[in-house]
């Protein structure tokens, strides 16, 4: 292992903000995570675990004064029969591609989603109508404060819309090192979200094409949709260094979303309002809906922080932004949100700082 010192975190994070690590540890193998996890305990260092920084806001000032460690063990073993296990540091849009490409389906709208496989069962990550949690069969861990292995089955990982123990209860407990999956060998692609059901009926090849074809089309319109949002990286384009949508779509109660909906009914400019129902008497509201209906504009800016040009959930760092002008914005976006209809945004990313 290479022990750095000072390095700046704003070459690992995808918006590009935020201070120095005090020490750095690339780690290519569990051995080499369990010795840093030993040096970071004799020397009484906070741990944080590093994957593709997508998901990612660090501190301005002090940045992080502890140990980052950065998982990059790239394992992969795909079976015939749709078994997956990938160690955390796998470029996660790598395994969508190859699952698919080998006619497995259960992610294929995941593909374009920055990041690295171990991040996936943190946040449930999910898009276009799939998430991790619905094929996710194990979870692979190592306790910090004890080194011992332990592999969760999905029902203990209690996954939640981009939830789960390790963000939840267990934030900062555990560190994965691997992520096991179970696809479908032989179901279709079924699009769920309107968007690309659209683009993909109106191609000859939705119709026409074998199983696999459709597969590897439904992944690539999911590209192209992403693209059309700023939400796959690109070095050229500024609206592409975020940390992906900023904003969580709130679940709230009936009497919250008839509010809600009471308000857009009298809102002669309001887009029209829709809601879908979780568990219960839970609904899914759209943040984006929320922001644009308060008066939130894309490519509307707050010091260097600028919301997308392209979609209104992405908080983005055009050029040399800081960690605190993005949080600024992100405060104005949700307090104007809140006053308008009483509903307080929470943000996706992480923020890292030293306790």
């Amino acid at each position: 292992m290479k022990l750095l010192e000072n390095i700046s975190l704003k070459d690992h994070t995808t918006i590009g903000t935020g201070g120095p690590a005090r020490f750095f540890l690339r780690c290519t193998s569990d051995d080499e995570i369990k010795q840093a996890l030993t040096f970071a305990k004799t020397r009484n260092l906070e741990v944080f675990t590093l994957g593709g920084g997508s998901n990612l806001l660090v501190d301005d000032d002090e940045g992080f004064s502890g140990l980052v460690l950065q998982v990059a063990t790239e394992s992969v073993s795909i079976k015939a029969d749709g078994t997956v296990l990938a160690s955390a540091g796998v470029n996660w849009d790598s395994l969508v591609m190859e699952c698919c490409r080998r006619g497995l389906t259960g992610i294929e709208t995941l593909a374009g989603i920055p990041g690295l496989v171990g991040a996936t069962p943190i946040q449930n990550v999910g898009a276009y109508g799939q998430e991790v949690a619905n094929v996710i069969t194990e979870v692979h861990t190592l306790e910090k404060s004890t080194l011992r292995s332990m592999i969760f089955a999905p029902e203990e990982c209690k996954f939640g819309y981009r939830q789960s123990r390790f963000k939840a209860e267990d934030s900062n407990q555990f560190i994965i090192t691997a992520v096991g999956f179970k696809l479908s060998p032989s179901e279709s692609p079924i699009p769920r979200y309107e968007e690309l059901r659209s683009s993909l009926t109106g191609d000859p090849m939705w119709a026409s094409g074998s199983r696999e074809q459709k597969i590897l089309l439904t992944r690539e319109y999911v590209l192209k949709i992403r693209k059309s949002k700023g939400m796959v990286l690109d070095p050229k384009d500024p609206d592409t260094r975020s940390v992906g949508s900023f904003f969580m779509n709130p679940i709230v109660s009936s009497a919250v979303k008839d509010e809600v909906a009471s308000i857009a009914a009298r809102d002669s400019t309001s887009r029209p309002f829709v809601a879908h129902q979780t568990e219960g008497d839970n609904w899914k509201i759209s943040a984006a809906w929320l922001m644009e209906n308060s008066g939130i504009k894309k490519g509307q800016s707050l010091g260097g922080a600028r919301v997308s040009s392209k979609h209104v959930l992405a908080l983005t760092n055009p050029g040399r932004a800081t960690t605190r002008e993005i949080l600024a914005l992100a405060d104005l976006i949700t307090t104007t949100v809140e006053k308008k209809y009483r509903i307080r945004l929470e943000r996706e990313p992480i923020l890292l700082a030293s306790n």
